[in-house]
């Protein structure tokens, strides 16, 4: 289930994961680095779920473009990350914030890809 604006760019358009400097308190590692977000290492949470099989779903949201629910490398779990193009550059994705996917998202991934499997 993808929105207008999420089909009109597919991920693999992006050539870069645009974060800020983890000394920007008002930027988006700071933000993802709270561990009610992506925890201690978003990063690497962002790189894996966008290895892994990432889904790009409807999520009404004011603060991002798109949204993307997929597992990281040990498929312990769903992650949704919400996401911008960056204002630095078009083909650089911005990282805004995520978490751990709820039960909705998680049946709309396994609505496309089947149940997770380690």
């Amino acid at each position: 289930m993808v929105d207008g604006a999420a089909a009109s760019r597919k991920l693999a358009d992006y050539e870069e994961i645009d974060w800020d400097s983890d000394e920007d308190e008002a930027g988006n590692l700071v933000h993802c680095l709270r561990p009610d977000r992506l925890g201690p290492n978003p990063e690497r949470v962002v790189v894996e779920v966008l290895d892994e099989e990432p889904v790009q779903i409807e999520f009404k949201v004011k603060t991002a473009e798109f949204a993307v629910v997929g597992p990281d490398q040990s498929r312990s779990g769903l992650w949704l990350i919400l996401f911008d193009t960056s204002h630095k550059r078009g083909d650089w994705l911005r990282p805004v914030t995520g978490w751990r996917a709820e039960a909705a998202e998680q049946r709309l991934w396994e609505n496309q890809r089947g149940k997770l499997r380690p």
